[in-house]
């Protein structure tokens, strides 16, 4: 028995290169009482030294006692053990997570699940086969009843952050967290068998540049016509994300937005950023760029857009300015940070036949599509800067 269990707590600990990842999934919550159920498949329990079976449908309650994990079912206690892991058998086990203390919604999962306290929580650490994971994520990313070559070229984006970040929380003990700035992950969902289709028929391969090393997999919901520079919105340039004109995504619903702000609110940012608004007159306001703009210039001060996006909470930093007598209109193309492959702009490529493979090398520059095998994982230099790659505001 204590063979079986050194041999899972080993496949615990296997990367993403070798198909199996750990996710923590609900990261952001302190997770204290949490119902289990299995709902396909066939599960063992592994309690200590000891493995049960777990009967289909049966409801486990996993608590935190201290800095232990207690389990009872309906009938009985289990007893509480410093790590609790359920096991899936047949390779097509799923099993419900509901969160009781504090109540989230329930979600269902891929494979295995292990709990502990750390952090003062229960952690729930998700061991699942790769290409499910990026399947969930996938369609996380990009909603159901989506074109297969759309789901194709997030999955390439998907696994391409997956195999270069898979230490991202290595030092937490895990690969990667169900939250935004890892990968949107909202486990197994129920549109699952096309997405999982799409993911597998680019199974192992991810985008690289022209020395093989993974690319920043960088994506957003809509580029308003024109993708944006990695220098425009990050720090470094970065020669695969260059902007590109984009006809495809300009009807979608995301293309166009307009707020309005306090022409007084507008004025007080703009004093916090070094203009004399004393000198100001409405005309100093106005902007009206013809493409994607890196600066919003008043009286000699050039602010950044992305700091105009941060502060007003923006849709992007792409805008145009009209003041007027109390406010001032802002009238702004696309939705997100604009750098790299544009959701809807891909989905329109999808509709029109584009494969996966064009569309990635329409949005990054001089990309490659390869197998894992053949990938250069060396370091990035500690000098670079990381882009992040998803759709949020910076």
């Amino acid at each position: 028995m204590r063979a079986i269990l050194f041999s899972f707590l080993l496949f615990l600990s296997i990367t993403s290169v070798a198909q199996k990842l750990s996710i923590s999934i609900f990261n952001d919550t302190n997770l204290n009482t949490i119902l289990v159920t299995p709902t396909k498949g066939n599960y063992s329990m592994v309690l200590g030294d000891s493995m049960i079976t777990i009967k289909p449908l049966q409801i486990l309650y996993i608590s935190r006692q201290g800095d232990s994990v207690l389990v009872r079912d309906e009938n009985r206690s289990y007893g509480s053990f410093k790590r609790v892991t359920l096991v899936g058998q047949s390779g097509e086990d799923v099993f419900r997570l509901k969160p009781i203390i504090p109540a989230k919604p329930a979600r269902l999962y891929d494979d295995n699940i292990t709990f502990y306290v750390e952090f003062n929580r229960i952690m729930a650490i998700n061991v699942i086969d790769r290409e499910k994971y990026i399947a969930a994520v996938v369609l996380a990313e990009t909603g159901p009843d989506k074109e297969p070559e759309l789901y194709k070229a997030q999955a390439l984006l998907a696994r391409t952050f997956t195999v270069s970040h898979a230490d991202k929380h290595q030092s937490e003990g895990f690969n990667l967290c169900d939250q935004e700035h890892c990968q949107a992950y909202k486990g197994r969902p129920e549109a699952f068998q096309d997405v999982y289709d799409a993911v597998l028929d680019v199974k192992d391969l991810i985008v690289v540049d022209s020395a093989s090393r993974p690319i920043s997999a960088a994506f957003h919901a809509n580029c308003g016509g024109q993708t944006a520079n990695s220098e425009d919105v990050w720090i470094q340039a970065l020669p695969y994300l260059r902007s590109v004109n984009d006809r495809f995504c300009t009807s979608a619903p995301n293309a166009r937005w307009e707020r309005t702000i306090p022409l007084t609110e507008w004025k007080k940012f703009l004093a916090q950023q070094g203009v004399d608004t004393a000198k100001l007159i409405r005309e100093n306001l106005n902007f009206y760029p013809k493409e994607r703009p890196k600066y919003y210039t008043v009286l000699g001060v050039n602010i950044p857009t992305t700091t105009v996006r941060k502060y007003f909470k923006l849709r992007s930093a792409w805008f145009s300015v009209s003041a007027g007598k109390n406010e001032v209109r802002i009238s702004g193309r696309g939705y997100g940070h604009g750098v790299g492959m544009c959701q809807d702009g891909a989905m329109a490529m999808a509709q029109r036949g584009w494969t996966y493979d064009k569309i990635i090398q329409y949005y990054f520059k001089d990309v490659k599509i390869i197998e894992l095998s053949k990938v250069n994982l060396e370091p990035v230099k500690p000098d670079s800067t990381e882009v992040k790659p998803f759709d949020v505001l910076q």
